[in-house]
């Protein structure tokens, strides 16, 4: 058994500066575009938006086996299943509490870990610089798949990781489309 170093909690970090999406720059685009915006707060509008994400999106992605056809075209959201091959998978929970390196052997669902993936390759139109966008799922989303997936593990795409990500998503059934406004004109 291998020996495990329990890791200095107090020694300095780096965290690379971030961007929120719901910014004064998106406040102000908002409601220079959508006036009748206006009465609402910050605070509502970054309440509305998370509502719609985990209402709508994330619910789908995780009880639908094809997940979700993203709005405007922008891509595919779904929930695969894959085999653990080559990194280790440390405990550090108990690695730490038993002083010993111990692995999640992930006993529950025969080996197969499960991961949110997002492919904009197979959609209907394609979007200039599309290899330029990536998907960070929030934390909430990831604990919410890792808390179901291993209930429901059968039910999602089983992906080997040598092929393409875009040629095992078939087109999802249930499409979400949001009207946000009568006012909307696509090519403004």
């Amino acid at each position: 058994m291998e020996n495990f170093r329990k890791p200095d909690l107090n020694k300095p970090r780096y965290r690379a500066p971030r961007k929120n999406a719901h910014d004064k720059d998106f406040l102000k685009a908002l409601f220079e575009k959508y006036p009748h915006l206006k009465k609402y707060k910050r605070g509502d509008i970054t309440k509305i938006i998370r509502n719609f994400n985990k209402e709508k999106i994330v619910d789908t992605v995780i009880n639908t086996r094809e997940g979700v056809d993203l709005s405007q075209g922008i891509g595919r959201l779904f929930i695969g299943s894959c085999h653990v091959v080559q990194k280790e998978n440390v405990d550090f929970g108990k690695s730490i509490k038993y002083g010993v390196k111990v692995m999640h052997k992930n006993w529950t669902t025969d080996g197969q870990l499960g991961k949110i993936f997002y492919t904009n390759t197979n959609v209907k139109y394609r979007i200039e610089d599309s290899t330029l966008w990536i998907f960070k799922p929030a934390r909430e989303f990831k604990r919410l798949v890792a808390k179901m997936f291993p209930e429901n593990w059968k039910m999602y795409v089983e992906v080997n990781g040598k092929d393409y990500i875009s040629s095992y998503h078939k087109a999802p059934k249930k499409k979400i489309n949001v009207d946000i406004s009568d006012e909307y004109n696509e090519f403004e």
